[in-house]
């Protein structure tokens, strides 16, 4: 029993290597995956007015793509924003759905459908070709592009409820994404 308890876990930390070593330039070479650029550490920087700590690339599924993190603490804790591309190659070699479209149509439609996803899904016009905010992420879909945006930022002041402070942070995620997902639509373009 203990051998087959080894064998397992070697096997666990070879895939684990395997894709801690692979990177969306490699896995992608002939295609331009680079959220850090269409979102840059200055445009970050400016945008919440704080300094940036840490700043990695990270290579993402469901759908596959490249998600640029940006990540700075204040008091303790530590906030972040995450601009994921995905492009009609990278999720069709991920072999699960077709391109951009067909990952953004599956997901509206299955929020539009879900009692409570129903509930949080806001769908924006002149937002790229579609968009919508799920409550925690603005998604939009631009050509063979499909541009997730999540914030968590600082929400500073006092509220009278749990409830009036998650939806006072919930509206101003939504802001700074609109406002990154703008430059980052612009630079698609």
């Amino acid at each position: 029993m203990r051998a087959g308890w080894r064998v397992l876990l070697a096997v666990v930390a070879l895939l684990l290597g395997v894709m801690a070593v692979g990177t969306p330039a490699c896995l992608y070479a002939d295609e331009i995956l680079r959220p850090c650029e269409l979102f840059t550490r200055q445009d970050a920087e400016a945008l919440l007015k704080e300094t940036i700590t840490e700043e990695r690339v990270l290579e993402s599924h469901l759908p596959a793509g490249a998600t640029c993190r940006y990540a700075y603490s204040r008091d303790g804790s530590t906030y972040d924003i995450r601009v994921k591309v995905a492009t009609d190659r990278s999720i069709a070699e991920e072999g699960i759905h077709d391109s951009a479209k067909d990952v953004f149509d599956r997901q509206i439609k299955t929020r539009r459908s879900h009692e409570y996803a129903s509930k949080k899904l806001r769908e924006f016009d002149g937002i790229g070709e579609g968009s919508f905010w799920d409550g925690s992420s603005l998604w939009a879909l631009q050509g063979a592009n499909l541009v997730i945006v999540t914030v968590n930022s600082l929400l500073e002041g006092s509220f009278k409820s749990m409830d009036e402070m998650n939806a006072a942070k919930e509206e101003q995620n939504l802001a700074y994404s609109m406002e990154i997902m703008a430059t980052v639509l612009k630079r698609l373009e």
